[in-house]
């Protein structure tokens, strides 16, 4: 007489032996029932009919099962996802026998089981790291700062959390220019405010109306709310503030022939130095000028000094000596998007972007 197989007792459980892909697993089928389980598997509904995993909190015939492989070996079934589980992210997982054609598993019970993986620990809250410009000053005409942040944020509006405020306290309305989405760098962790240009250049139809926002002898506040969240969801560390006083507007285009070039000694690592009349834009400063000996870019590192007066390029090898020269892009602009012979006041009607860099040469002994 032919052995009979042990009475079923299917269960489901969640296996993390492989931390990286970890795999739903249906344990507890006699032989007969893993067999009839896979026939019915091959038949045209398929796998998740029978055995279905799900994004949580969706459950039922039309939640849609999420892709992975199915294997059976040693008497078990594994169901390990194509992408992994998210960690924290509850699943739902079915395992329906009566979806099985011809009754074969109706002598089942149905289970529904709710899986997740852990949770990956938390960073610490985000802080705001630096702002700029850095310095305490700036120009009634500023058309632009950047907000720093420790770590990645999140995806809600930036206007929410930001306020510009008078020395009352009070909102300084209409100062920055309302966008449909937010301008952040691909890590969202540097953040552009730009002030509304049609307030800020003269003439123009809103700034006739209502004037500069900033005024030369007010103070202002940045504020940025610690109800801001990051990309964890979590709130800042703590509100920032930051305190500017309001200097003369600056008008003028950048001019190569006012800067300082501080050169350093051949065969010295000594860092090159630019010093401005007028801070630059950071962003800007940071990766608008290059160093050429030749046609070739000398590779180093560049740094923008505190209140964005000054720029530094330190070398990844000794200086040869010889002739050098900065490359300068088009786009190099300082705060108030002045740019290199031509001013933001002055009409540009074509886009100065896509001329050659500027040149500036030096040398160095």
């Amino acid at each position: 007489m032919a052995a009979c197989s042990a009475p079923s007792t299917p269960a489901v459980s969640l296996d993390l032996a492989n931390s990286r892909k970890p795999a739903v697993v249906l344990t507890g089928l006699s032989r007969a029932d893993l067999r009839a389980l896979q026939d019915a598997s091959a038949a045209s509904h398929g796998w998740t009919t029978l055995f279905r995993v799900s994004v949580a909190p969706a459950d039922g015939p039309g939640a849609l099962a999420i892709s992975g492989e199915y294997t059976v070996s040693d008497g078990v079934v594994r169901f390990t996802p194509l992408l992994p589980f998210e960690g924290g992210r509850p699943y739902n997982v079915t395992f329906d026998p009566t979806a099985a054609p011809g009754g074969r598993l109706g002598h089942l019970q149905k289970i529904t089981h709710v899986v997740s993986t852990p949770a990956p620990p938390r960073p610490p809250p985000v802080n705001v790291t630096a702002v700029y410009p850095s310095g305490p000053t700036v120009p009634a005409n500023l058309l632009r700062m950047y907000i720093e942040f420790s770590g990645p944020m999140g995806s809600k509006p930036a206007e929410e959390f930001i306020r510009l405020a008078d020395a009352k306290g009070n909102d300084l309305a209409g100062a920055m220019l309302p966008l449909d989405t937010d301008l952040w760098d691909g890590e969202r962790r540097r953040y552009t405010l730009l002030f509304d240009p049609g307030r800020v250049k003269q003439g123009i139809l809103p700034n006739r109306a209502m004037g500069r926002p900033l005024r030369p002898g007010d103070s202002f506040t940045l504020v940025v709310s610690r109800d801001w969240p990051d990309a964890y969801g979590q709130p800042l560390a703590a509100e920032f503030k930051k305190e500017y006083r309001v200097g003369p507007a600056i008008e003028r285009p950048l001019d190569t022939k006012a800067w300082r070039v501080e050169t350093p000694a051949a065969g010295s690592r000594d860092p090159l130095r630019l010093a401005f009349p007028s801070p630059l834009d950071h962003g800007l400063a940071l990766r608008a000028i290059t160093v050429l000996r030749g046609d070739a870019t000398i590779a180093g590192d560049v740094t923008v000094e505190p209140g964005e007066s000054g720029w530094r390029f330190t070398p990844r090898e000794p200086w040869p000596a010889g002739d050098y020269a900065l490359s300068i892009l088009p786009a190099l602009e300082d705060a108030t998007g002045n740019r290199i012979g031509r001013a933001f006041e002055a009409k540009s009607p074509e886009d100065d972007t896509q001329q050659p860099p500027h040149k500036l040469p030096f040398s160095i002994r």
